[in-house]
């Protein structure tokens, strides 16, 4: 009997980015649903199917076993990379965690991550750490796409060893979103408060994901415009001389990224 699964839309996208014919370490894989449905799609040659909690890694156990999939997707217990020999995996795919736990688990097994071409990474928070460590650690980065499960917006990027853009080259983004927010030097002082916020909103929102003027996108942005606006109200309640500056702060950044908003949706 066939059994397959559904997957819902993060981890779609996550699967749509895994190489064809991969062998995949699925850290903190839950049910084994995504190693699952890429040996059932033929997109896979194998998986190590990784959780590091009892629940799901029986549960995930039995997924595959009911499935017969046992010859091709091996389920272990362990922490991050901690299962896995060196080059017995050459694909790795995290969803779920932060990106701050997704270095941490990179970092734990060096010899693992020296041998892996690509990383997909649905990082739950800390994006901004999560690209900019990958990208000065080498890594390249191919795709990076929002996509929306249960009324909240997540980000997929892809990671890969030779195909992508390194950090030099995506880091000439600043100086374009800085061209576009700000076409007309202002003074030195506001010049450069200017050049730190819109550095800070290119990595935490995504070089690549910025240049496509996509609802999502524009969701995205209205929801760190409304968290901003929040934020501006909380402070302004406060008397404290200090609170003025990260007021004036706030402001800025609001400024920017509503002009993000103009420029892309003009």
């Amino acid at each position: 009997m066939t059994f397959s699964v559904t997957l819902g839309p993060r981890l779609q996208l996550v699967a749509s980015l895994v190489p064809l014919n991969a062998s995949l370490g699925d850290i903190g894989t839950d049910h084994a649903y995504l190693p699952i449905a890429l040996v059932e799609a033929q997109r896979i040659a194998k998986a190590v199917a990784v959780d590091v909690h009892e629940g799901p890694f029986k549960s995930a156990l039995t997924a595959v076993k009911i499935r017969q999939l046992e010859p091709v997707i091996d389920v272990r217990l362990g922490d991050g990379l901690k299962p896995l020999a060196a080059g017995e995996v050459n694909v790795l795919t995290l969803a779920g965690m932060g990106g701050k736990t997704m270095l941490e688990i990179f970092a734990a097994r060096p010899k693992v991550l020296q041998a892996v071409t690509d990383l997909i990474v649905q990082p739950q928070g800390g994006e901004r750490t999560l690209r900019l460590s990958l990208l000065n650690s080498g890594w390249r980065l191919k795709i990076e796409r929002l996509v929306k499960e249960d009324e909240r917006i997540y980000t997929v990027m892809a990671f890969s060893r030779d195909e992508g853009q390194t950090m030099a080259e995506l880091s000439c983004q600043k100086d374009v979103w800085l061209q576009r927010l700000s076409p007309q030097k202002p003074e030195n002082n506001k010049f450069l408060g200017h050049s730190m916020i819109v550095d800070k909103l290119v990595w935490y929102f995504g070089p690549l994901i910025l240049e496509e003027a996509t609802d999502l996108l524009r969701e995205y942005l209205d929801d760190y415009s409304g968290m901003l606006r929040r934020q501006l109200e909380q402070m302004k309640l406060s008397n404290k001389s200090e609170t003025l500056e990260k007021i004036r702060d706030v402001s800025e950044e609001l400024v920017l990224v509503e002009g993000i908003k103009k420029w892309q949706y003009r």
